[in-house]
């Protein structure tokens, strides 16, 4: 272990004595220190995250404005539970349930991706990709089976 320990050490020091060399040779202005090193991978953190909560938010939006349009799809179902058949009450009674539910689970894991670390975001964004879909196409397959 404490061999492990001192390789690495050396390995780091020889590593910062041959950034300054590297970055002359690079054809940079200023020498690369360790300093430099520092911040540039700071920037380079810092970016990452500015991106990815760009994304998160920008997906957000778009989950809920589906959400919203989902609702609203789902509200004209009830409305046209009075016109139907006593058969077709039933059936659509059913479907609403069945969307209600499938709706909640988006809804949720909507909500997870305020909560998603950089680390966690596609996990979060494939897990509400599929929540919509499924959504989707219960909306689609039960719209379709109405007179």
């Amino acid at each position: 272990m404490k061999n492990r320990v001192v390789r690495l050490g050396a390995i780091v020091g020889i590593g910062l004595l041959i950034m300054p060399v590297v970055g002359t040779a690079l054809g940079s202005d200023k020498p690369m220190t360790g300093d430099r090193v520092i911040r540039e991978a700071q920037e380079a953190v810092t970016a990452t995250k500015d991106y990815t909560i760009h994304q998160k938010d920008a997906f957000q939006r778009k989950v809920q404005t589906e959400l919203d349009e989902m609702q609203v799809r789902i509200t004209q179902l009830r409305g046209q539970v009075n016109h139907a058949s006593a058969e077709a009450r039933t059936d659509i009674h059913k479907a609403i349930v069945e969307l209600e539910k499938k709706k909640d689970l988006a809804n949720k894991k909507a909500e997870d991706i305020h909560s998603a670390t950089a680390s966690s975001w596609e996990q979060v964004k494939s897990k509400t990709s599929a929540a919509m879909d499924d959504l989707r196409g219960s909306l689609n397959r039960t719209l379709s089976h109405l007179p």
